[in-house]
């Protein structure tokens, strides 16, 4: 394409629940179709790019030679792929780049950045983005560092704080939510439709809670069986909702469907003369926003779920100042790396004559054994460039020689290996 992984830049783009109501997040939600047409658009603008999805937030990861430049076109490949004019007004992006690109992409796989503080689903929705840019091949070296570092991140922040512990999500905080919103007197019958990571999640939260009966309805019915098996409660296909919605207290929505499906006619079994709380996790919503001017609903959606701020009080008081210091250090060490990569490409053109000469020389020795000659030439060079390498690396690291004596050492370099034929003719010719 015409660009420099080396001496490239990293750039965040996206809009989250912070600065966009889930009315415009839904507008601007990648589905799968709509993922794949932003991506064979953006990857001629950008050499790599990882694409974060979740219920609250999405985000374009990327690697290029000018961010700033892209962003315009970024986000007119967006609005295609989502059917927006690209003329209206656009949704209130978020440009994050260098350092605090890298902090903002680790602190989302560690639970820092979701409305719900230390959601346990995070780290997984983080890991399916990079399979799905592995898949489509728009990783490179550097995202390929990058995401490795935010789940690493993700698992320290796991494992060594208190962030994720009492297992938040946003299905256990909807849950919370839609008992709180029971009338006095209702059923604690709940109906949940959708039996994905959070629609069972938060099946899982009510049914633990004291006195709730839950209704387990799914695409995929046997999926709901399954899952409802654990806690002993009832399932079917979603085909059957009418027949539950009688004697339900609550329904709870999170089936992941392209639309509004759940409307005036699919409620319309419900009980006449009582108060039905819904709550609408999905994204796009799945519960047409009319639905809230029927008497007797009491419509949520994601923006009306929000944890207890006495858990959140605890949670920053206790766990966020040690995740936020595993942040710093994974990101410090990426960028380590990436001060790295000048090291890397300024000595390439020297390892890949030093390279040559030694396969040369092997190959010699070892005429038939070309494979074991190439692995042994490699290991020669290596050994060979580690204190070169060690020394370009402590030289930036340390700030002992200016930015400009580096770019000048880089270019002498080239100028001195790059093109230059390996010495030709046999070893004993040399000799």
């Amino acid at each position: 394409m015409g660009m420099s992984h080396e001496h490239g830049r990293l750039a965040v783009i996206g809009l989250d629940f912070r600065t966009a109501r889930v009315e415009v997040r839904e507008r601007w939600a990648l589905d799968d179709q709509a993922l794949a047409a932003l991506r064979a658009s953006a990857l001629r603008l950008v050499p790599e790019l990882v694409v974060i999805r979740t219920c609250n937030r999405t985000d374009l990861v990327t690697w290029s030679s000018d961010p700033e430049s892209h962003l315009d076109a970024l986000g007119r490949a967006w609005a295609l792929a989502v059917g927006e004019d690209s003329r209206d007004a656009a949704p209130p992006l978020h440009l994050l780049q260098g350092f605090s690109g890298t902090r903002h992409l680790l602190r989302i796989a560690a639970g820092l950045e979701s409305q719900i503080l230390g959601d346990i689903h995070i780290l997984g929705q983080v890991r399916r983005a990079y399979r799905e840019a592995q898949a489509s091949g728009s990783v490179g070296p550097h995202l390929h560092r990058l995401l490795d570092a935010a789940i690493r991140a993700g698992k320290r922040v796991r494992r060594e704080t208190e962030l994720m512990a009492g297992h938040r999500s946003v299905g256990s905080e909807a849950a919370r939510h839609l008992l709180e919103q029971l009338p006095d007197g209702a059923p604690r019958r709940i109906v949940v439709l959708g039996a994905g990571k959070i629609g069972s999640h938060a099946a899982r939260a009510l049914a633990a809670a004291p006195g709730v009966e839950v209704v387990l309805l799914n695409r995929t019915r046997d999926r709901a069986v399954d899952l409802a098996a654990e806690w002993g409660g009832e399932a079917g296909g979603l085909e059957e909702l009418s027949q539950h919605l009688p004697g339900a207290g609550g329904v709870l929505v999170a089936t992941g469907a392209p639309g509004a499906w759940v409307d005036h006619r699919v409620l319309a079994a419900r009980a006449p003369g009582r108060t039905l709380p819904v709550v609408d996790l999905s994204m796009p919503r799945n519960v047409a926003p009319d639905v809230a001017l029927l008497p007797g609903i009491d419509l949520s959606d994601l923006d009306d779920v929000h944890p207890e701020t006495a858990a959140i009080e605890e949670a920053r008081q206790d766990a966020i100042p040690r995740a936020e210091r595993i942040i710093e250090d994974e990101a410090s060490d990426f960028h380590e790396w990436v001060a790295a990569s000048h090291a890397r490409a300024a000595l390439r053109p020297l390892q890949e004559w030093v390279v040559e000469i030694c396969r040369r020389e092997v190959s010699f020795v070892a005429p038939d054994n070309g494979e074991a000659a190439e692995r042994a030439a490699r290991r020669i060079a290596a050994r060979v460039l580690s204190r070169p390498m060690m020394a370009m690396r402590s030289m930036r690291s340390t700030g002992s020689v200016s930015p400009e004596q580096q770019l000048l050492l880089s270019r002498t370099l080239q100028q001195l290996f790059s093109d230059v034929p390996a010495p030709g003719g046999s070893p004993s010719d040399s000799r």
